[in-house]
């Protein structure tokens, strides 16, 4: 593993609590696991996105209000009244300036995207939310069920088509148990996500 990552990594335990940064290990051991699967040259890639997915997750949210208006960000309807989502916008709007070594497109557009998903994933984009979803560290039912449901289907047996369908499948899962959950609880719903699940649906192999 490169020196960079490593020094990388060790950046971002100082800046974390050891509960945010034991997920966000989790989060990168996954993503290393998945990027070995479906495309092992973008291993480093979504290793370093995975440390920077929650770099401003334990932020107040007046901070992630503020990083947004900095940035000239104005929030939809829909995604003011969701604070959850937010530090996915302003992690990938700080890495340009705090990480620019690693700031490449496709890395900042899997960091912007980890929490909602969207229209159009690429696929780094949904390993990298995957990857969050079941990390091993994850303990709630609707993560231990799909983690369960991913790796029992051994994708590694598969033909690379397969796996790009089983890959869509699980995601289009959990984004169904998130609209799901999230109707139950009254809570607001991102539109990304519900146009990520639409999209899903339909597309024959969108990644």
């Amino acid at each position: 593993m490169c020196k960079e990552l490593n020094a990388l990594r060790e950046e971002i335990r100082q800046q974390m609590s050891p509960y945010r940064f034991a997920h966000t290990e989790g989060v990168e051991e996954m993503a290393a696991r998945l990027a070995r699967l479906y495309c092992p040259e973008k291993e480093e890639l979504l290793r370093a996105a995975a440390l920077l997915h929650d770099l401003t997750k334990e932020l107040p949210e007046s901070e992630q209000r503020r990083i947004m208006a900095a940035n000239g960000v104005t929030l939809r309807p829909d995604e003011d009244i969701s604070p959850k989502i937010f530090h996915g916008i302003t992690a990938a709007l700080l890495i340009p300036e705090r990480y620019p070594a690693w700031a490449t497109p496709e890395l900042i557009s899997a960091v912007r995207w980890h929490t909602t998903a969207r229209e159009g994933l690429t696929l780094t984009d949904a390993l990298l939310y995957l990857a969050d979803y079941i990390e091993e560290g994850r303990r709630f039912a609707d993560c231990i069920a799909l983690r369960e449901q991913f790796w029992s289907a051994e994708p590694q047996t598969m033909t690379a088509p397969q796996k790009l369908s089983h890959l869509r499948t699980v995601i289009a899962l959990s984004l169904e148990m998130t609209l799901q959950s999230l109707a139950e609880e009254g809570a607001a719903v991102c539109k990304d996500t519900k146009d990520a699940y639409q999209w899903l649906k339909q597309e024959n192999n969108p990644f």
